[in-house]
This record gives structure tokens, C-alpha cells and sequence, in this order.
């Protein structure tokens, strides 16, 4: 994870792991379902097995409008999971080095219905939340939220739902940019925080949303 700070950590503070059930069939049908290196070319993919790797402390936001967006990161979000795991996510299918991205991911699956409530809030914060302030271990941090348009970042809208933005943290300067996809499946969502290796304005390469696209459908037994 150390590579990954300050940008991934962005939104994801400290703690977090693997869901309290990750024993159940429904967690080991849910990490099935996160994309693998055999999925698509020019990937490695390290599945999280530490608390630190995924989602974060529960944060407020001031103002309360941005909530869904600190709630993306969170380990207790206002519209809970039912089962979550994830990975890091490392793309190197680009020539020039410092084009390499690496995405923090986190796959989720909630019960029926609320996975596109938490969409629907979530793209109204994006539409309505410019920036927003959190305070965690006595320090005060400010977040500036920016919707970007998908066909560029990702290369287009995939799944049922979909929200892209970017969020960052001014006072890192260019190291304080993260790009945030949000993807829904019926009741399954995946997110990737996506950053690049020369802190220059990072894309999730459109394979990748796509190819998780499919695995969910799979695992929602849906085409």
C-alpha cells in the first residue's frame, strides 16, 4: 500500500478489510467475481488481505451533500454492504512508464435495491458537491470533487450505472489526484481509485470496467 499514499489513501484513511462474513458463499462467490490478470492483458492484481488495503474510518463531511462520496470509501456507509472484498489493480498495457496506473478496487454487493440507491446518491453528490472538508485523527482535511465526463476517463459507461469523478486533496498538490469509477450490476457495485505513476491525469483503461462488468453479470446470473 505504501506506493499507493498519498493518492489511494485519499478517501480511503486507515482500517477496513475483508467483511466480517468473508467465509460465506456469498463473499467467495463475490471475490470470484473481481477481475483477475487472466481476465485482461498487461494486468497484475494483488487481492487485499490487509485492513489497510480497503476502506477506510467513518468520516463526516461538511457539507452533509457530499456524504456519498466519503461513504464510497467507507467502512460503515450510511447504505450498508452486505459482503465486500477488493484488490490493487496494476495496468501497465501503456508504452510510456509513467502512463501505468494502479487502482484500488473494491467489489461490493448490497441487498436488493439498495446498490442503485447508493448510486443514485451518489452521482447527486458528484452533480452538486464541488468539495468538501473531513476532520480524522485531529487533522482537517479538504477534498475538491470534480465529475469528469466517462468516455474520456474510462471509455465510456458501462453496467447498469455508472459515476466517474475525480477527487483531490489540493495541499498534495499533483500526487493529490485520484480518479474515482463507480460501476453498478444489479445489486453489485465495483469502484476503482485509480492513480497514475507520473501524477498526471489518470484513466481506467475501458477492458478493465468492461471485462468486471461481465464477471459481475456472472455472478448476478444476468446477461
Amino acid at each position: 500500500m505504501a506506493v499507493l499514499v498519498p493518492a489511494l489513501a485519499l478517501t480511503a484513511a486507515c482500517g477496513g478489510g475483508k467483511s466480517k462474513d468473508s467465509g460465506s458463499a456469498a463473499s467467495k462467490k463475490l471475490t470470484g467475481s473481481v477481475i483477475t490478470a487472466k481476465d485482461v492483458n498487461h494486468l497484475k492484481v494483488v487481492p487485499a488481505t490487509d485492513d489497510s488495503q480497503l476502506l477506510g474510518a467513518e468520516q463526516t463531511t461538511d457539507p452533509a451533500a457530499c456524504q456519498p462520496v466519503a461513504d464510497q470509501w467507507s467502512l460503515e456507509p450510511k447504505l450498508a454492504r452486505t459482503v465486500y472484498t477488493g484488490a490493487l489493480v496494476t495496468d501497465t498495457a501503456a508504452a510510456e512508464a509513467g502512463a501505468k496506473t494502479i487502482s484500488l478496487e473494491v467489489v461490493a454487493s448490497y441487498r436488493a435495491g439498495r446498490a442503485k440507491q447508493v448510486l443514485d446518491q451518489l452521482s447527486a453528490a458528484v452533480a452538486h458537491c464541488s468539495g468538501y472538508k473531513v476532520t480524522r485523527n485531529g487533522r482537517t482535511s479538504a477534498f475538491t470533487v470534480k465529475s469528469v465526463a466517462a468516455s474520456a476517463a474510462v471509455g465510456g459507461t458501462f453496467g447498469d450505472q455508472q459515476v466517474t469523478y475525480t477527487v483531490s486533496d489540493p495541499a498534495l498538490g499533483a500526487s493529490g489526484m485520484a480518479l474515482v469509477t463507480v460501476v453498478r450490476v444489479g445489486d453489485f457495485v465495483a469502484a476503482f481509485e485509480t492513480v497514475r505513476a507520473d501524477h498526471k491525469t489518470a484513466a481506467l483503461r475501458a477492458e478493465i470496467a468492461s471485462k468486471q462488468v461481465d464477471k459481475l453479470r456472472a455472478a448476478a446470473g444476468t446477461k
